[in-house]
């Protein structure tokens, strides 16, 4: 199994490196050939106990037993049973031409895909549109079954390439259907010279809901595009590939706004775990399917693919995540996250990805984009006296005064340090600073020198009063020199925060002042504690935004530190 993962990390890293994979290839020939298929698939009858207008009715909500229900009537239309296509396995658990995958209109074409003798598996959508037509995304190589089921469902009028890796049968779709539009990502066209394109999706499209999103497409090179308020694009724009510093898979995601569907190719993947149990890696409700008529177990993963498996979950996901989002996209690459993971104008009910389960459930499909993206969509809930009025106050200048010293906002480094994606910019960021500070692992506190001779502490969120071993109220009474033993120790712990003050505006602040390893401290109880990771900043007078008046009174001495605040990495026992 070791020699399994080491030769898997090899091969993505081979995959990054060379930027055009040669990945996903299917076990039948690529070449461009026109297929006429030699009949057509009856439709199979509604027994005489059934409405006909039972099924062609479109709910305005699905309910989940709905779905289900609605989805084995359609595979049985489609008249593609279990097998009746290919062998049953993994990456086509129904063995199945084409398979419904959500309503109203959304089907699948599951197949084997298979790099260096290993199943990867891939996964065509078909999208059948109000009008109709059919929106091919993401296609696989064609064959006389797939070209009549099609034929079925519509008439195929857009096929679309959705990243740079996706696109080796584009040219296929496009011999054989030569009146489709045949789109692809940005940049594809180029690359792809062999492909009749009709064009790309435009460069940093965004969705109608988005921030600044595309409202319509009405120049020449997209005036033939598809229904954009039906089946909505968000490119990716916030990746690189840091071996040669361009785009890898510069992919466009789509949201099919009908069936509530959110369709990734490379940005998400859901591979099963080594049993073949349907969504058995997704530990939530049972809101999911899991293994079901359409999406049956198939027993023991192959060891291959198993191994691919590990390596896309523990070597490539964090490469992607730390490395291959661009320093300066990773605030887009978060607002993107939220946007796709938090609801609002996508409310994603359906989740398929090209490679692994399909999933499904409003809450499911939350937590699951959730872990993925490392996105908190909801704030936690925190006891009462972390968000009361005067907290809220003192946390409003600790944050102005952490961007007056440090020169970045507070929230953002909450979040970021803690890994928790926010909207920047609502009405209630200020409780949302609040709730993130008081929930946060990092320990965060303040003292202010208001009140007595001697710094008392005013704030400590539940971190740093479980680290330090205090309950709330008899924390923010407390000098905060207790927080050391002896007399020596006081005077060194003074003399670093007196450093802290006479340093904070100076242009010549050393990294010594602005973070400190390895401090000792004592917990009520006695204990000692090693404080790893400490950031100390001065809190001023300062209530309302920060602007330059405000700056010439700190530096001029008009506005004096009022308390001073810490974050701190780590907090653990020495004893």
């Amino acid at each position: 199994m070791n020699i399994l993962h080491g030769r898997q990390l090899l091969l993505l890293l081979l995959i990054i490196y060379h930027g055009e994979a040669a990945a996903f290839i299917l076990p039948q020939s690529s070449k461009p050939q026109k297929l006429i298929p030699t009949s057509r698939h009856k439709k199979s009858r509604l027994s005489s106990s059934q409405s006909p207008n039972d099924d062609d009715i479109v709910p305005a909500v699905y309910p989940l037993s709905r779905k289900k229900l609605v989805l084995i009537e359609e595979a049985k239309k489609l008249n593609t049973p279990k097998g009746s296509y290919s062998s049953v396995g993994w990456s086509n658990r129904l063995g199945s031409v084409l398979t419904p995958a959500a309503v109203p209109g959304v089907y699948t074409a599951d197949r084997p895909f298979y790099w260096n003798k290993i199943d990867v598996g891939c996964r065509m959508t078909v999208i059948k549109q109000q009008n109709g037509e059919l929106i091919v995304h993401s296609p696989i190589g064609i064959d006389a079954p797939l070209i009549r089921s099609l034929e079925e469902l519509g008439e195929v009028t857009h096929v679309i390439s959705p990243n740079y890796e996706h696109v080796k049968y584009a040219h296929q779709w496009a011999e054989q259907y030569p009146n489709a539009k045949i789109w692809g990502c940005p940049g594809l066209m180029e690359r792809e010279t062999n492909v009749r394109w009709t064009g790309e999706v435009p460069f940093g499209a965004r969705p109608p809901g988005f921030h600044g999103g595309n409202q319509s497409i009405s120049d020449d090179k997209h005036k033939d595009i598809w229904d954009w308020e039906e089946f909505q694009p968000l490119h990716i724009d916030t990746e690189v590939n840091p071996f040669t510093g361009k785009s890898f898979f510069n992919e466009v995601i789509y949201y099919h706004t009908a069936s509530k569907t959110l369709l990734m190719t490379d940005l998400f993947w859901n591979y099963p775990s080594s049993d073949g149990t349907t969504n058995g890696q997704i530990s939530v409700d049972k809101e999911d399917f899991g293994p079901w008529e359409l999406a049956p177990s198939v027993g023991k993963i192959p060891v291959g693919s198993t191994a691919w498996k590990f390596g896309m979950d523990k070597i490539f996901y964090p490469f992607y995540m730390n490395l291959m989002v661009k320093g300066d996209k990773r605030q887009t690459f978060n607002e993107i996250a939220r946007f796709i993971t938090c609801g609002g104008d996508w409310e994603v009910e359906t989740i398929i990805p090209a490679h692994g389960d399909i999933v499904r459930g409003k809450n499911v499909c939350r937590e699951v984009l959730e872990k993925h993206f490392n996105v908190q969509c909801s704030l936690p809930s925190v006891d009462a006296h972390f968000t009361s009025p005067s907290v809220l106050a003192w946390l409003k200048k600790m944050a102005l005064s952490y961007k007056l010293e440090r020169g970045e906002d507070f929230l953002e480094v909450i979040s970021r340090e803690a890994g928790i994606s926010v909207n920047k910019g609502d009405e209630n960021e200020l409780m949302q600073l609040a709730t993130l500070c008081a929930s946060s692992p990092l320990a965060i506190a303040s003292h202010d020198f208001l009140r007595a001779d001697e710094a008392i502490y005013i704030y400590g969120n539940q971190a740093f009063l479980d680290g330090f071993g205090y309950k709330w109220d008899e924390f923010v009474e407390l000098p905060s020199s207790k927080c050391v033993e002896t007399d020596t120790e006081v005077e060194e712990r003074q003399k670093l925060l007196d450093n802290v003050k006479d340093a904070a505006m100076s242009k010549t602040q050393s990294n010594e002042v602005d973070r400190y390893d390895n401090l000792v401290r004592v917990r009520k109880d006695g204990k000692k504690i090693l404080l790893k990771g400490v950031h100390l900043w001065n809190v001023w007078d300062i209530s309302e935004n920060l602007d330059d008046n405000a700056r010439a009174k700190v530096e001029s001495g008009a506005i004096k530190p009022i308390g001073q605040a810490v974050w701190i990495s780590n907090v653990k026992y020495l004893d």
